[in-house]
């Protein structure tokens, strides 16, 4: 029963230093990127983002498609700024092209 008591106190010594690690962190900054609106349909994939770096486009285009090409025949990915959907670029995969990037004004 000695070993017992033991081991529960050290995991609350342990727990009460991972509570005071995590309170010390603060809060988590926001995302770089999410997504706001998916649709799917004929063999289509068209995905709305709203993203801090938009020039980081590409990369988020290969992080959302990658997973769904053997499921689509084209993704779309459409970059916002966080709040607006000002589409300032346009990510288009394709099995034929890859991906292809385009930057609207």
């Amino acid at each position: 029963m000695n070993g017992r008591a033991t081991w529960f106190g050290a995991a609350a010594v342990v727990t009460s230093g991972l509570v005071w690690i995590t309170m010390s962190l603060g809060p988590a900054p926001p995302p770089r990127w999410k997504i706001t609106h998916r649709v799917a349909a004929h063999r289509a994939l068209v995905v709305e983002v709203e993203a801090r770096h938009p020039e980081e486009a590409m990369a988020i285009a290969r992080a959302i498609g990658e997973p769904e090409r053997t499921r689509f025949g084209e993704i779309l990915v459409f970059i916002n700024r966080p709040g607006r959907r000002d589409m300032l670029r346009r990510v288009q995969w394709t099995p034929q092209h890859g991906y292809v990037e385009t930057i609207y004004p």
